[in-house]
């Protein structure tokens, strides 16, 4: 058999062979500067939450509990809410796999403010769907009617992006109340805060 070196590439959906690289924040020497990118703490974690890690570390030969069981009914009790909760490797890991439950490859588009957070066109040309980045209003808000104008019979879901990132513009509950009432109930909204 030959060791052609581009086997591997016919292994792959296209467009994953020409996804962008995912650019994270980064890295603060300084102890001085307060890093805000990445969703990042300055400070450490919590005393209660170190001994939660330490009391855990005997079980690390284990796979964990897939459905974070306990952490999903104490968030649905706090919240009062029945409905489903999905817990995940943070909002990328979770953002990739609505897109990829709600896309279909080759047909469908994704509407999304741009600039906005940089895993939303890697997520979506992922899928195997299309970005339709609507371009932010002045002062770095969503344009929500402009989104509005940009979903179509293709649009298989529309990311919100609040507070936005880069921007920082935030939502307000009223403007994402009003925007949700106007989007078909046929495509899902995902508010990624």
């Amino acid at each position: 058999m030959s060791q052609n070196a581009s086997y591997p590439e016919q292994w792959f959906r296209p467009e994953l062979l020409s996804l962008p690289a995912y650019v994270p924040g980064g890295v603060v020497e300084d102890p001085e500067v307060i890093k805000l990118a990445s969703n990042e703490l300055p400070f450490p974690p919590l005393k209660q939450v170190q001994a939660a890690v330490q009391a855990g570390i005997g079980d690390l030969n284990r796979y964990p509990d897939m459905f974070a069981t306990g952490l999903s009914a104490d968030l649905a009790r706090f919240h009062e809410w029945d409905g489903g909760i999905v817990i995940g490797g943070g909002s990328t890991a979770l953002i990739e796999k609505i897109m990829q439950a709600v896309v279909r490859p080759g047909r469908e588009q994704v509407v999304y403010a741009w600039r906005s957070f940089e895993a939303y066109p890697i997520a979506v040309q992922a899928a195997g769907g299309t970005s339709v980045q609507v371009p932010l209003a002045a002062g770095g808000a969503h344009d929500l009617e402009a989104m509005l104008a940009a979903v179509g019979e293709q649009t298989a879901a529309v990311m919100v992006c609040s507070p936005n990132n880069p921007t920082g513009v935030a939502l307000t509950h009223s403007e994402v109340e009003a925007f949700l009432e106007r989007v078909p109930v046929s495509v899902p909204v995902v508010l990624d805060e």
